[in-house]
C-alpha cells in the first residue's frame, strides 16, 4: 500500500512538471496553480489524505483554482484557504470545528458572496461568535447609511439578533496574499516560525523564514547522513532553525520517501 502510494504521488509530480502552468499576462503569482496537493501537505504540515478528503467528493469543502485531468493544482491563495481550515480545525484551538459544519459553511458562504473562495475574497465579512455550548462562523453585513449593520450565523438557521465580536483566527500566520508561516506546532507555539511561504521566494516553496533555502534540500541533506549542526554551518543560520525547519516537515516527508 505504502509503495503504491509512492509511486501515485511520483506519476502526480512528473505530470505536473510535464504540464506546468503558465503564467499569463498581468497574472498575479499568488493564483498560479502550482501545487499539487502531497506538496501543499507537506509545506503546511497536513496528512496528506486529510488534504485530499478536503477537495473530494460531490459537495468538497474546498475547491482547487487548477485542474488537469483528475489531478488538482493549488495556487498560494487555495493555500492561504486550506491554511484557514486547518486552524479552524485544530483540536488544540477552543474553536474546533467540525468538518461537516465547516462544509455546510463554506457552502453557504460560497451562495452569499458568489465566490469560490469566500475565505479569502471576503475575509472581512467573516467573523467568529463564542458561545459556551457552541460556536459559529457568522456573515457579517456592514451598516450603510441608515441600514444598520447585521449578522448571520452560517449553517444555521438561527439569526444572530446582535453584532458578534470579530475574531481575527487566522492574522498569526497569514499576511493575506503574501505570506503564510505554517508551524506544525503553532497550538502550543503561536510565536515561533521557523519557515515561510512566500509566493515571490522560490516560486512559493517552502524556505527557511528569511532566506531563499528551500527546506526541502535540508531534509535530502539530512537523509544523506550530514549533520544538522553541519547543515547549520554550511548556510549560516542556527541549529535550532535548522532543527525546526526539519520538524515541520518531518512526518509528512518520512511518508513520502
Amino acid at each position: 500500500m505504502r509503495t503504491a502510494r509512492i509511486k501515485l504521488i511520483s506519476r502526480i509530480g512528473d505530470y505536473v512538471l510535464r504540464h506546468k502552468p503558465v503564467r499569463q499576462p498581468n497574472q498575479e503569482l499568488n493564483t498560479l496553480p502550482t501545487y499539487t496537493i502531497p506538496e501543499a501537505a507537506q509545506a503546511l504540515a497536513i496528512p496528506v489524505r486529510t488534504l485530499f478528503a478536503w477537495y473530494r467528493g460531490e459537495n468538497p469543502v474546498l475547491k482547487s483554482s487548477g485542474q488537469y485531468g483528475d489531478i488538482a493544482l493549488l495556487s498560494f491563495r487555495d493555500l492561504e484557504e486550506v491554511y484557514k481550515i486547518h486552524i479552524l480545525r485544530s483540536k488544540s484551538r477552543k474553536y474546533r470545528f467540525s468538518l461537516q459544519y465547516l462544509r455546510e459553511a463554506m457552502t453557504e458562504a460560497r451562495e452569499r458572496s458568489g465566490s469560490a473562495h469566500p475565505f479569502i475574497d471576503h475575509e472581512r465579512e467573516i467573523a467568529m461568535f463564542f458561545e459556551k455550548k457552541k460556536n459559529r462562523l457568522i456573515w457579517s453585513y456592514p451598516g450603510r447609511g441608515r441600514r444598520r449593520r447585521r449578522s448571520i450565523a452560517l449553517a444555521s438557521p438561527e439569526i444572530a439578533a446582535y453584532i458578534p465580536e470579530v475574531v481575527k483566527v487566522w492574522g498569526e500566520r497569514i499576511k493575506s496574499g503574501k505570506q503564510i508561516f505554517p508551524w506544525r506546532y503553532f497550538a502550543t507555539d503561536e510565536t515561533t516560525r521557523p519557515v515561510s511561504l512566500d509566493p515571490e521566494v522560490m516560486s512559493g516553496r517552502l524556505v527557511v523564514i528569511g532566506t531563499r533555502i528551500p527546506v526541502e534540500v535540508l531534509w535530502r541533506r539530512k537523509q544523506s547522513g550530514e549533520k544538522p549542526e553541519r547543515i547549520a554551518r554550511d548556510y549560516g543560520i542556527s541549529h535550532r532553525l535548522v532543527q525546526n525547519a526539519l520538524s515541520h516537515i518531518e512526518k509528512n516527508a518520512k511518508k513520502a520517501a
